[in-house]
């Protein structure tokens, strides 16, 4: 898995995320920890789709105001 050059404050979050998945004997609680950091994740990469479609909208409206392009339509 890739290391995106996370913060302090990032890499302190999974060091203590760690710490207490580490010190877990309790399955049921194991799984819900499991299930938090699915779910985290997967919102994080929706955030990240919907930014990136918003930024390319953002770009291609100046683009068409600035230059007179029109890519993608017909």
């Amino acid at each position: 898995m890739t290391n995106y050059h996370l913060t302090m404050e990032q890499r302190f979050h999974l060091e203590a995320a760690f710490r207490e998945i580490d010190a877990c004997n309790d399955i049921k609680k194991l799984r819900g920890l499991i299930k938090q950091i699915l779910i985290a994740q997967e919102n994080e990469k929706a955030f990240a789709r919907e930014t990136v479609a918003q930024i390319r909208e953002e770009i291609e409206t100046t683009t068409v105001k600035s230059f007179g392009f029109n890519w993608g339509q017909n």
